[in-house]
């Protein structure tokens, strides 16, 4: 998962907005905050569960974990972030990348268009990831806890 989140947030959404062409037009807008979603959490984040793992292999008994658990953490925080990603931010920072382009850079920050019917709707389609993102934080935060919980028994 780390490679593929490197590969993406950080390659290819780090690619879009550094630029000097893509930093006039991009810098500060929502394709800034698509590529800090998906190559903080996607890479470091992931890292960070990954080191976590690692560490618990020696403080409590890998015969007791609850591999259903870190599946639907993995697959809801993967699953989760790919959505917050490219069903919200990347279409919104797009979207504010083609107003400014066309208007003007204040104009694609301007509370006139960031409440804009397109932009409002863009903002709930991130609520369905956001979910999905929350649930595999719980399955994770579920599995430390009966990890620990099943070491003390």
């Amino acid at each position: 998962a780390v490679l593929v989140w490197n590969m993406i947030g950080a390659g290819l959404f780090g690619f879009l907005i550094n630029p000097p062409i893509s930093l006039y037009y991009l810098q500060g807008l929502n394709t800034t905050a698509n590529h800090a979603h998906a190559a903080l959490f996607g890479v470091y984040g992931m890292l960070g569960l990954g080191l976590m793992l690692f560490c618990l292999r020696g403080l409590t008994d890998i015969n007791h974990w609850n591999q259903n658990l870190l599946k639907i953490s993995f697959w809801s925080l993967n699953i989760g972030l790919a959505m917050m990603t490219f069903l919200s931010l990347l279409p919104q920072g797009l979207w504010q990348a083609y107003a400014s382009i066309k208007h003007y850079y204040a104009f694609a920050r301007s509370a006139e268009f960031m409440h804009s019917a397109v932009m409002e709707g863009l903002v709930w389609a991130r609520v369905p990831g956001d979910i999905i993102f929350s649930v595999g934080g719980f399955a994770f935060a579920m599995f430390v806890y009966q990890a620990f919980k099943k070491q003390t028994n």
